[in-house]
């Protein structure tokens, strides 16, 4: 449902990062390369209960011609500026009031030809103010005629460049800096307004010589009269419009200012003989607080109005005892260990402030490892000089690595504090966000990282994820065309089942990275400190063994411990690791592979020494392996299992171009050796993708056009889905799988496949198989679209732990989490169904992607119809009784009904024990502890009035008409007819009560099941008169082909039964049918009485016609002639008795069953007398005996084949279908006869 941004590397300048609130939306914006990045949050009016985390997030990506030097957003307007070289970029939004804002290019605005450091706005004047290489400049932005427009309305040249600004709002005072070893603050003082006559007088903020002024703040000062004293953005320009303000209530502007020396200043501007002055009025000196300070940030009373102070007015808490609160600002001191102390500065609204006072909160504060960067600042060069004190790099990594932008609120509805801090070391944002009410509350700091925006400063060419050692957390490395950019990532969950990824070590491949293998924690992890080692293969042919150790050089480049020549000028196809079967825990070995061919394959093995856990010596030699078993080109190659052990499972799988697919495992017995695994005959040529999983026994395959997927079961050679997807997507650029679990174990059940376009991604899972129902294996669960964030098309894509798919498209990755929010499709329609049980809120659909595919295709709840009927069909039919009266126990007390109705599911299949379910505990005695009418009865009724979790509407009904079929089985009945002859007639009785949703092809499915149970029926006569009760005595021709009686009643009983049938349907069936029944039955005499009666217009002819004797030649080959001619005008049916009347039934069964009626032709033949054409008609796809465990335990092949095989590949279909109960039932039970 949420996708997370990695947006790109954040440029390292002052001022190339900015943060702000414009209506309802709180924007980040800031430079990464030569790309502006606009990202961040908006409350939506929908949104019932908003906070930080369910915001509607967004992205916008603008390429820019270079890189932006300063940036800066106006919150009344919304109005984003970015400075390039000499020139000013203004995008405006493309419209006032949107879901997801938008921003595009607006103006230009080009400064003399001087390169520009910073840029702020005045968003009250709609002014910008600048400041260059060569002065400052201050131009005013209007609109004119639905254009924007600008006029420059001052200048003064500098002979400094100005580095740093900050400006008021009504830019009534600027205050700048000249570079960063700077100790005077420059205060300019607005005296005039208008374009022409723009003054402003300067003054100083002198510290002291020898120290230099590391930050300073402008206190904002908004007080109830201030905002009505404001003047719109669109007045600014209306003449003399401040003369008619009264600006007697100003107060004099606060100023805060952080040296070097480490003490902190408080300056305050106040009138004085009609000129303004700004003194230093209170010093903190913050020495002796931390032997280094990281930096301090200032929040001010104003944003403390909404979220701190209400706290404290409603707590007992006694930190701000004595303290004005009204008249308070907070000051946050951070160490370099992220250690901090508060200070409350008070008394700062006096005019002149002569009494601020520094008040230390008691109390342990500290930010966490992911909210705040622990940098080293040590200087990392012997040679120190002034060329070196002065540039880039000293500045950014040693002086201030650490920008932190100001404070402002996330949202009006969601009032926490946001901060930024820009790591130039790193090259990092991270996104903070502070409850500052936990102050009143708990004494305690809470601040949370929402984002850390990183990545990639070149486009990502391909991912690789790790193979796990001692943790189950995978790390990745993305791989770029450029030998500088690999990098490794490790995940980093950020709040509840938010995940990032955060950049940890640089892979410097000189020749360029093709392919890599990756061993994550190969020591146990250190806090946040892991060891990686990562294997690569190089442009150059050539495999190189690097060491990410993060307790040495954490965020540095990896060491590199050796690299080899591989001897072979060509990229492998697959590039594997897996692991030796004999390791132990002083050696750990693996093998890694590189397969060009068939018969090219390269082995090493990479081998850790360990003592107590820590590696002691790595090793890296070449070993020999064996070819391929196969004679086959390899068309494509891909690697499946990688660092899975066991014989049977695969490492590599390769297709050839006529899709011949296998798989291999690699086998250390001796020498190292391939075993073929499986092997499959896809008939998919020149295949463009392959991915599967010998865990799961599946693989995707996409045809040669790139728009064909198929999904095959290796392991019963089955071709299980397929989709054609239209041209407008694209081709398929990448397969992946995945397995969600709350375990380490991988199953069938918890699979997800992701299917790759070059803007979208698919996430597939695997549907239950229901054999009464016609639906397809797979369907779409999800579609990641990231084309509303980038316009860059998706370079790779992979699954990290726990189902987050990470996208690469350019410099970006996009994260997408596990929730799963549902719309209009289908499957998003069953599930709503299947989970209206279990939520009440109908609007907000959102569920774990791991716990819908259980629900989709993991284990079925007890109650549901389908294990129901499989119990009924193996002759559970105690267990099913019990099952319903637990059930009828939970509802009747309002317990929450759970997938086992807290029942032991074990004992439910002991008919010798006596059944105790569990339940709530209850001192009374429950009267409906067996299944009888009344319960039956009683069940149906609140079945009718409820939902059940888990089920759909389709699949109550269903289970209503089953406790039916159960109530109506008598003892009798049970005793009567034998197991198949049950089957049969529940089925039947199932059947006659489904509804229209059931497909043809479904209804097709359970028939052939019905006929085949009817024919095994050892008591065919009593089955026979259950189903004609059933009917009630009265069988027509629906009813005689819903029932299969052509096929399994005996030849005599059957005539019978026609020939009733025949006078039953006289009254409302055509002539043709009428003369096809009675002529199949040999009664042409009887038929001519009978159509004397028949109102038809053709009944003279036909009678005329039949009275022929049709003994001799002539009058057959009359009839035959008519029949053809009969054919030809399509009246099939005609046609078919005419055949008769020829005596050519075959020709008229032929007929039938091509054109009308396979059923009737195999009815005719039995009357008739046709014995081959009834036995051909008996021939059913072998498909549907295979996905039916009843007809494979019933089929002679079973008894003639390895009986535990195809025991195991029945209860393989039980565990598809969901009834993994009812499989352990059979494995556990199930007794071997000699052969």
């Amino acid at each position: 449902m949420t996708i997370t941004f990695i947006p790109g590397e954040v440029n390292k300048s002052n001022y190339s990062v900015a943060h702000s609130n414009w209506k309802n939306h709180h924007i980040i914006a800031y430079g990464s390369g030569n790309n502006l990045i606009i990202t961040g949050g908006t409350v939506q009016p929908t949104n019932k209960n908003p906070n930080p985390f369910n915001v509607d997030k967004s992205l916008q990506t603008i390429y820019l011609d270079r890189d932006p030097s300063a940036i800066d957003i106006n919150p009344e307007n919304g109005y984003i500026l970015v400075s390039i070289e000499s020139k000013i970029l203004v995008y405006k939004p493309m419209n006032e009031y949107m879901k997801i804002p938008k921003w595009q290019s607006s103006i230009e605005i080009d400064v003399n030809e001087s390169t520009i450091n910073c840029i702020k706005w005045a968003s009250e004047e709609n002014e910008i103010v600048v400041g260059t290489d060569s002065g400052l400049y201050l131009f005013y932005l209007y609109e004119e005629y639905g254009e924007l427009k600008y006029r420059k309305r001052w200048q003064a040249n500098q002979v400094n460049p100005v580095t740093e600004i900050l400006v008021t709002p009504n830019s009534k005072m600027i205050m700048t800096k000249s570079g960063s070893f700077d100790r005077l603050i420059k205060v300019w003082t607005r005296i005039s307004y208008g374009d022409e006559n723009t003054l402003f007088e300067v003054t100083y903020l002198p510290h002291p010589q020898g120290t230099f002024v590391i930050d300073y703040h402008l206190k904002k000062q908004i007080t109830e009269e201030d905002k009505k004293n404001e003047i719109d953005a669109s007045m600014a320009n209306i003449k003399n419009i401040r003369d008619y303000i009264n600006n007697a209530t100003d107060e004099g502007e606060v100023i805060y200012s952080f040296c070097s020396d480490y003490k902190f200043r408080v300056w305050a501007s106040c009138e004085h003989s009609g000129h303004n002055q700004i003194n230093n009025w209170a010093t903190l000196d913050l020495k002796e607080v931390f032997s280094k300070i990281s930096t301090v940030i200032v929040i001010e009373n104003y944003h403390l109005r909404e979220t701190l102070i209400p706290a404290l007015k409603n707590s007992d808490c006694t930190l701000f005892n004595g303290l004005d609160i009204n008249d308070l600002d907070l000051l946050f001191v951070v160490s370099d260990t992220a250690e901090v102390k508060i200070y409350a500065i008070t008394n700062i609204s006096q005019c002149p402030p002569t009494k601020i006072l520094f008040t230390p909160i008691s109390g342990n504060y500290h930010f966490g490892k992911n909210e705040y960067p622990l940098i080293n600042t040590q200087v990392k060069t012997e040679k120190i000089s002034s060329s070196y004190i002065e540039s880039e790099e000293f500045i950014t990594t040693v002086l201030k690595p650490l920008l932190v932008k100001e404070i402002c609120i996330l949202n009006e509805r969601v009032p926490f504090l946001t901060f930024l801090l820009h790591d130039r070391v790193k090259n990092t944002l991270r996104f903070n966000i502070m409850n500052i009410e936990k102050l009143a509350r708990g004494s305690k700091l809470e601040s949370v990282l929402i984002n850390k925006y990183q990545g990639h400063t070149k486009s990502i060419r391909k991912l690789v994820k790790s193979n796990s050692s001692f943790s189950q957390n995978n790390v990745l490395l993305s791989i770029s065309n450029f030998p500088q950019h690999n990098y490794i990532w490790e995940p980093m969950l950020l709040q509840t089942n938010t995940m990032s990824v955060t950049k940890r070590f640089q892979i410097n491949v000189e020749s360029g990275i093709v392919n890599a293998v990756i061993i994550n924690d190969v020591e146990p992890p250190v806090d946040w400190k892991r060891r990686h080692i990562v294997v690569t293969v190089g442009r150059n042919n050539e495999i190189s063994v690097w060491d990410c150790n993060g307790s040495t050089n954490d965020d540095q480049p990896a060491d590199l411990i050796t690299k080899v020549k591989t001897g072979v000028e060509k990229e492998p196809l697959v590039f594997v690791l897996t692991e030796y079967p004999d390791n132990t825990q002083a050696e750990r070995k693996y093998c890694v592979v590189a397969l060009y061919a068939h018969d090219q394959i390269k082995s090493w093995k990479l081998s850790l020494h360990y003592k107590q856990n820590k590696i002691t010596d790595i090793l890296f030699d070449e070993e020999s392996v064996a070819s391929l078993p196969q004679e086959e080109e390899i068309y494509q190659a891909t690697a499946v299992d990688a660092f899975v052990s066991e014989a049977n499972k695969s490492l590599i799988a390769v297709i050839s171009k006529n899709g011949l697919l296998k798989s291999y495992s690699l086998n250390f017995d001796e020498s190292i050796r391939w075993k073929k695994v499986s092997e499959l005959e896809t008939n998919v040529s020149a295949a463009s993708k392959i991915h599967g999983s010998t865990v799961i026994n599946k693989f995707a395959v996409v045809d040669s056009t790139g728009y064909k997927l198929s999904i095959w079961d290796v392991m019963q050679g089955v071709l299980e889905y397929e989709e054609t997807f239209p041209e407008s997507n694209g081709p398929v650029t990448d397969l992946d799988w995945t397995f969600l679990s709350a375990s380490k174990m991988k199953s069938t059940s918890n699979a997800l496949l992701s299917v790759g376009f070059s803007r979208f991604v698919l996430l597939y899972t695997q549907l239950r198989y229901d054999y009464t129902n016609k639906i397809p294996a797979y369907a779409t669960l999800k579609k990641i679209d990231i084309s509303d964030y980038t316009s860059h098309e998706i370079g790779d894509s992979i699954w990290l732990d726990g189902g987050y798919l990470i996208i690469g498209a350019g410099n970006q990755f996009f994260i997408d989490d596990r929730w799963v929010k549902l719309g209009s499709s289908a499957i998003d329609s069953t599930i709503r169904q299947l989970m209206s049980g279990y939520t009440d809120d109908d609007e907000e659909m959102v569920f774990d992607i791991s716990y819908l595919v259980r629900v989709l295709n993991g284990p079925l709840p007890i109650f549901h119809p389908q294990f129901v009927i499989q119990a009924l069909f193996i002759m559970q039919f105690t267990a099913v009784k019990k099952i319903l009266v637990q059930l009828f126990q939970v509802i009747r007390r309002g317990d929450v009904i759970t997938w086992d109705l807290n029942t032991d599911v074990e004992n439910l299949f002991r008919n010798d024990e006596i059944y105790q379910p569990k339940r709530r505990m209850s001192l009374t005695l429950d009267t409906f502890t067996e299944f009888n009418n009344d319960v039956a009865d009683l069940l149906i009724e609140r079945l009718m009035k409820i939902s059940l979790p888990l089920l759909t509407r389709h699949q109550q009904s269903t289970l209503i008409s089953t406790i039916v079929i159960v109530k109506d089985f008598t003892k009798d009945m049970l005793v009567e007819l034998d197991p198949n002859g049950i089957r049969y007639l529940i089925s039947l009785k199932l059947s006659s009560t489904a509804t229209a949703t059931s497909t043809s092809s479904a209804t097709t499915k359970k028939r052939l099941a019905q006929i085949q149970w009817a024919m095994m029926c050892k008591t065919p006569d009593i089955l026979l008169e259950h189903v004609t009760k059933h009917y009630g005595g009265k069988i027509k021709w629906k009813e005689m082909k819903d029932s299969g009686m052509p096929f399994w009643v005996e030849k005599n009983s059957f005539t019978k039964l026609f020939e009733k049938m025949a006078a039953l349907e006289f009254k409302d069936a055509p002539l043709g049918r009428i003369c096809l029944y009675y002529l199949s039955l040999k009664k042409k005499d009887i038929l001519i009485r009978l159509i004397k009666h028949k109102d038809d217009k053709e009944k003279n002819k036909i009678i005329g016609f039949m009275q022929k004797d049709f003994t001799q030649a002539s009058n057959r080959s009359s009839a035959l002639k008519n029949a053809y001619v009969l054919l030809g005008l399509h009246r099939y049916l005609d046609a078919a008795y005419f055949f008769l009347l020829a005596d050519a039934p075959k020709d008229c069964c032929r007929i039938l069953a091509d054109k009308v009626d396979s059923d009737l032709a195999v009815a005719v033949a039995k009357v008739y007398g046709v014995e081959d054409i009834a036995e051909n008609q008996l021939s059913i796809s072998n498909m549907d005996y295979l996905h039916d465990p009843i007809l494979l335990l019933n089929s002679e092949n079973f008894y003639k084949s390895e009986l535990s095989e195809t025991l195991i590949r029945i209860c393989m279909i039980y565990t598809r279908m969901g009834c993994d109960y009812i499989a352990l039932e059979l494995l556990k039970n199930w007794k071997f006869a000699d052969k």
